[in-house]
């Protein structure tokens, strides 16, 4: 069985970044993205392995290199 939800939370991402114009200011390889939710990446089959856990949404962007801004509930990447 294939765990859905850092896809979804990756989607998420990206859906909010380009509606706020910022769409260019992020790219994140496939290796990084299953590292930041827990994973292990196998290049060269291109999958992610993962098992269940939860994550605080400050840890999951911390681990995208982000910085999390809990009043407002965002996670801002690419922002110096």
């Amino acid at each position: 069985m294939v765990i859905r939800g850092p896809l979804v939370v990756a989607l998420t991402l990206v859906a909010a970044l380009t509606a706020t114009g910022c769409a260019g200011k992020l790219k994140l390889s496939s290796a990084k993205m299953c590292q930041a939710h827990g994973g292990t990446y196998n290049a060269s089959a291109k999958t992610c392995a993962y098992q269940a856990s939860t994550r605080t949404a400050q840890q999951t962007c911390e681990a995208h290199g982000g910085y999390y801004e809990s009043a407002l509930d965002f996670c801002h990447i690419g922002v110096d």
